[in-house]
C-alpha cells in the first residue's frame, strides 16, 4: 500500500503560520520543525505549484523590509479548509524508520569500532538538536509568547528535549553493553 505524501499539508500548514516564499519554508523547516517534520528543496517546490494550481495557495509580490520586491505564497480559504480537513480526518501515520536501531539489531555484522563511533555521531547530534531546541524555547518564551498557537508549539517542544534526552541516555547504555560484549 502506497503511503500518502504529506508534504502538501505540511506547506499548508506552514502557509497558514505567516506569507513566505519557498527558500523561507526550507529554512521555517530547518529552523522551527526539523526535530519532528523534514522537507526538502525537492518536494518543496513542485508541490507549491500543485498547490496554486489547484487553488489552495497562490502567489504574489511582496516588498521586503528593504523595498526589494519578492515572490512569496499564501494560503487561500480553500486552503485552509484542505488543512483543517486533513488535519481533523487523517489518521496518524508515525514513520517506523529508524537506521539506528536498525544497525543495533544487526549490530553484530559490523565491527565493534564502527558501531560505537555511529553510536557517538547520534550522540553528539542529540546534544546538538538539545542545544538547538534550548534556543527555540528562548525564542518561543520571549518572541512568541502571546501567539495562538504557543502552547501548541511548546507542547511540540517538550516532546522534542524529552526524546532527545531519552536517546542520549539510551545511546550511552547501549554504547557501554557494545563495549564490553565480546566480538563475534
Amino acid at each position: 500500500m502506497k503511503r500518502e505524501s504529506k508534504t502538501r499539508y505540511a506547506l499548508l500548514g506552514i502557509l497558514s503560520q505567516c506569507e513566505m516564499n519557498g527558500y523561507e519554508i526550507r529554512k521555517y523547516v530547518e529552523t522551527t520543525i526539523s526535530f519532528f517534520w523534514n522537507e526538502s528543496f525537492g518536494q518543496i517546490y513542485p508541490t507549491l505549484k500543485t498547490l496554486e494550481e489547484e487553488g489552495l495557495i497562490r502567489e504574489f509580490e511582496k516588498k521586503d523590509s528593504n523595498g526589494k520586491s519578492k515572490k512569496v505564497y499564501k494560503i487561500t480559504k480553500p486552503g485552509l479548509i484542505e488543512f483543517k480537513n486533513w488535519m481533523e480526518s487523517s489518521e496518524i501515520q508515525q514513520n517506523k524508520r529508524n537506521e539506528v536501531l536498525f544497525k543495533v539489531f544487526f549490530g553484530r555484522h559490523m565491527d565493534r569500532s564502527e558501531l560505537i563511533k555511529q553510536l557517538e555521531s547520534q550522540v553528539d547530534r542529540n546534544q546538538k538538536d538539545l542545544l538547538q531546541l534550548d534556543l527555540l524555547r528562548k525564542e518561543l518564551e520571549v518572541d512568541w509568547d502571546n501567539h495562538p498557537d504557543h502552547r501548541y508549539w511548546k507542547l511540540t517542544l517538550d516532546y522534542a528535549e524529552k526524546l532527545a534526552h531519552l536517546n542520549l541516555e539510551w545511546l550511552s547504555k547501549v554504547r557501554k553493553e557494545v563495549k564490553t560484549t565480546k566480538q563475534d
